[in-house]
């Protein structure tokens, strides 16, 4: 109960709400004991005071809630103008029209009954990220079409066709009424099954399902004493109750702006109601329909199919977003996958995609019997360059040589990849001794044409030295003895001078350490 009211402030705020709500319900109830003229003024103020005051509070509520929670405040406000319209419809027929309302339904009627289209809208709403400008469109029109329906449903004729109406028993009435209240107060209490506690959405559904469950039971009961014609002492209390609680219970929701909500994830019942909530609207829809076709069957089939082509637009709208988004996302994770298979500075392979690389081209050449070669790479007296000209230019010559080597590769199917450092790696699938020691001749071409400044003990350029492995069936072997192989032949090109290239055969085991 403290969780209903906003805390422990707001019960003892409750000791002055409670006696002016009391009072209230005194003062109406005494006007109706009251036969003098006068007094049927007092009761027709009373009657719509109440549902007029449970407006101005919810209308409050759309000023300070939260944007998200304020269309569904504005619809519920609708419905409350709906239902103090009928109000005083009912009023001006019994007063000044004379107009008996215990045999047939009447222009009230429809505003009562209608209250309830604007209040099943805001149940209906989906959440803030589903809410889409199509489906403004959407929902107008079900409004519409509901109207219209509801027009038919109590008077046998579409509107504005100046044709005869044959308005519905009062018995028919109060139970189409009993059945509108049952059905929003249960779709209230589904819709709060979705919402994360502490939220405002919550609060606002935990109010709605209360007022409408209240509703639902005051009205069944007033509608059962109309119609069975029984004089119950108060029965217009009834009226006033539910809309005073709906008063009462909105009064403290936005007092304490600055607390901060706590959303925890919803579950997947959750999800599937508030996802699921739109089709509370077609049902509604597809119900009334069902129930004007056995009267009006062009109406009630164009009911149906309207009701089908509108849900179904929403559903084919939500799937077309999904695709995108899923379009968007995988786009999104290749994107990432890429990032993270790519070094940074030279915007070719990481080591990560090499070591994948590499142990997938293995698994291939060894499955299909084909050569498989790796060269390992590295950038001569590199240090010497970074100390001389500085880090940066450093960085600037790695980017370059980077693009030459890879322009260079004559396949897509051949793999670049910076090693680590100043040593790079090439991955040549299907290529034996003599096609990677061609390769590398062209690489050491390429980098020599950059005339990279490097005054070092072989020349005044940036040069490489490539170490050659290759991978030839039957041999034996793995992807850790073909980078050993390559290690060691790139050891000993530079021990023999660098800007050179040499082969280590696979199956020569290490019997000597090269010096650098």
């Amino acid at each position: 109960m403290p969780e209903m009211f906003g805390g422990s402030n707001h019960l003892l705020r409750l000791r002055y709400i409670i006696p002016a709500a009391a009072a209230f319900l005194g003062l109406h109830f005494l006007c109706t004991r009251a036969t003098q003229p006068p007094f049927a003024t007092f009761i027709c103020l009373f009657l719509v005071a109440a549902p007029v005051l449970a407006l101005a509070a919810c209308f409050r509520c759309s000023f300070f809630c939260a944007k998200n929670m304020r269309i569904h405040w504005i619809l519920v406000c609708a419905g409350l103008a709906l239902w103090s319209l009928g109000m005083s419809l009912a009023l001006w027929e019994q007063f000044f029209q004379h107009v008996s309302k215990d045999e047939y339904a009447l222009a009230s009627d429809f505003a009562y009954f209608l209250y309830g289209v604007p209040v099943l809208l805001a149940i209906s709403l989906p959440g803030v990220e589903n809410r889409l400008k199509l489906f403004l469109w959407v929902d107008g029109l079900q409004v519409v079409i509901a109207a219209c329906l509801t027009y038919v449903l109590l008077f046998s004729v579409l509107p504005f066709t100046h044709q005869p109406v044959t308005p519905l028993p009062i018995t028919n009435v109060a139970r189409t009424y009993n059945i509108e209240n049952l059905l929003l107060a249960v779709a209230a209490t589904i819709r709060l099954l979705s919402c994360s506690p502490n939220t405002e959405e919550r609060r606002f559904y935990r109010v709605l399902s209360t007022f409408l469950w209240t509703y639902a039971g005051c009205a069944g009961l007033f509608n059962y004493l109309t119609v069975q014609q029984i004089t119950w002492p108060g029965a217009e209390l009834l009226v006033d109750v539910p809309f005073l609680l709906l008063a009462i219970l909105t009064l403290p929701l936005f007092e304490n702006n600055d607390q901060v909500e706590t959303s925890t994830p919803k579950n997947a019942l959750a999800t599937f109601i508030e996802n699921g909530s739109p089709i509370f609207f077609s049902l509604a829809m597809l119900v009334l329909g069902a129930i004007i076709l056995r009267k009006h069957f062009y109406i009630g089939m164009a009911t149906l199919v309207s009701a089908l082509v509108l849900y179904g637009a929403r559903v084919i709208t939500l799937q077309i977003r999904y695709t995108k988004s899923q379009d968007a996302l995988q786009k999104a994770r290749d994107r990432l996958e890429e990032l993270s298979l790519e070094d940074s500075l030279t915007k070719i392979a990481n080591r990560r995609c090499f070591d994948q690389v590499l142990e997938m081209e293995w698994n291939r050449a060894t499955r299909l019997q084909k050569p498989l070669s790796l060269l390992l790479i590295d950038v001569d007296y590199f240090k010497n360059l970074n100390d001389r000209y500085g880090h940066r230019t450093g960085d600037e010559c790695l980017v370059q040589i980077a693009e030459a080597l890879k322009s260079t590769l004559p396949r897509n199917s051949d793999k670049l990849a910076r090693y680590g450092g100043e040593e790079f790696a090439v991955i040549l699938p299907d290529t034996p001794k003599q096609g990677a020691e061609a390769v590398a001749i062209r690489m050491q071409e390429a980098v020599r044409t950059l005339n990279i400044q490097n005054e070092t003990p072989i020349g005044h350029f940036a040069s490489i030295s490539v170490g050659i492995a290759t991978y030839e069936f039957p041999q034996a072997g793995s992807t850790a003895t073909l980078m050993e192989a390559s290690d060691r032949a790139l050891y000993l090109a530079k021990q023999r001078g660098r800007n050179r290239i040499e082969y280590v055969p696979m199956h020569i085991s290490p019997k000597t350490s090269f010096a650098t």
